[in-house]
C-alpha cells in the first residue's frame, strides 16, 4: 500500500477482501474501504469498493448499513458482478434479495445469457420453479456453448422434478 499500488483502489479492495475472508484486521479493513472510496488520488465509488465495504460491515454485524450500501452499489455493477452478488445472496440464504439482484441485472442487460441463468437461479431459490423453468427454456436457446447448454439441461431436469437448481 506504500508503493504505486497505494494509488489503485483495487489494491485496497484486494486487501479488504483478504481481511474479510480470513476474519482479520476488520477495523483496519473498514478504514481501507473508506480510503478506497474517498481517498485523495485513489478514491472511487464503484461496485467493487462499495461492495468491499459492505462485506466488512456484514462481518462486523452491521448488516443494515451493509444492505443500504449494496442498494447504492448494485446499479453500478456490471453483468458478472451482479450475477456473482446474486450467487452470494443465495449462499447466504437470502433468496428474495438474490432474485431482486438478478431482476435488476436482467433489466440492465436484457437478452443476456448470464442474466437469464441468474433469473433461473433466483426464481428457483425462492421456490418459484414454474418461472425458473420458463426462464431456463428461454436461456437454453441462448447458450453460447455445449457446456452451458448441458448445464441448463441439467437445471431443467431438476426443475421439472420440483428441485432447486442451486
Amino acid at each position: 500500500m506504500r508503493s504505486s499500488k497505494g494509488f489503485n483502489p483495487d489494491a485496497y479492495v484486494e486487501a479488504i477482501n483478504y481481511s474479510v475472508a480470513n476474519n482479520i484486521n476488520l477495523d483496519e479493513a473498514l478504514a481501507w474501504s473508506d480510503y478506497a472510496m474517498n481517498g485523495v488520488f485513489v478514491g472511487q465509488k464503484n461496485f467493487k469498493t462499495l461492495s468491499a465495504r459492505a462485506a466488512v460491515l456484514n462481518k462486523l454485524g452491521r448488516n443494515k448499513e451493509a444492505d443500504s450500501l449494496m442498494k447504492v452499489a448494485m446499479p453500478m455493477a456490471n453483468v458478472q458482478e451482479l450475477h456473482q452478488y446474486g450467487r452470494q445472496l443465495i449462499k447466504s440464504k437470502r433468496p428474495a434479495e438474490a432474485l431482486a439482484a438478478y431482476k435488476l441485472n436482467a433489466q440492465k442487460n436484457p437478452d443476456n445469457f448470464t442474466t437469464m441463468v441468474g433469473l433461473v437461479r433466483g426464481y428457483s431459490a425462492t421456490g418459484d420453479y414454474k418461472n425458473a423453468l420458463k426462464q431456463a427454456r428461454v436461456a437454453l436457446g441462448k447458450a453460447p456453448d455445449k457446456g452451458n447448454k448441458d448445464n441448463l439441461e441439467a437445471m431443467i431436469k431438476k426443475l421439472e422434478e420440483g428441485k432447486d437448481v442451486n
